[in-house]
């Protein structure tokens, strides 16, 4: 697996929350999105933004945001269920990589372990979040970015 750390600037998205286990919130935020995306003409990229740790914290208290990006001064309209928020920018480790039979942990935990092995980054207070370049919904086979937020030690 090949890593930087790179430079992110702050990226707008609409799309939608949840809480509970990844493997059910993720698939059901993005069906909700798909379908909200096309009636509205949008696109943009596909990205899962994560908030907590799964080896700290209970399947039930994990989160998710489903999102879309879009241009920074997007307009939503009021009402709904869609949201509207912009991931921070800054440093973050990165890895483009293919992710195969749907297995996102082995993914994550591989990548996670390579940050550890580093001495000069450390994970910092933002989320983490993938950017899918494939859509692997039918195949279970995916390619994708994965940024973990660092700053320096």
């Amino acid at each position: 697996m090949k890593t930087s750390v790179v430079e992110r600037p702050a990226q707008h998205w609409v799309g939608y929350d949840l809480q509970g286990p990844w493997q059910e919130t993720v698939p059901q935020g993005f069906a909700q999105l798909k379908v909200w995306a096309a009636r509205h003409g949008l696109s943009g990229e596909w990205m899962a933004i994560y908030y907590g740790n799964p080896q700290e914290l209970p399947p039930e208290e994990l989160r998710v945001e489903t999102v879309l990006t879009v241009p920074a001064d997007y307009a939503l309209a009021a009402g709904g269920d869609i949201q509207h928020g912009t991931l921070a920018g800054g440093h973050y480790f990165h890895t483009c990589t293919e992710v195969l039979n749907n297995d996102f942990f082995a993914a994550w935990n591989e990548f996670f372990a390579q940050l550890q092995a580093r001495s000069d980054w450390q994970v910092d207070n933002r989320p983490c979040y993938e950017h899918y370049l494939s859509d692997g919904s039918q195949s279970g086979n995916w390619l994708l970015n994965m940024y973990i937020p660092v700053r320096p030690r």
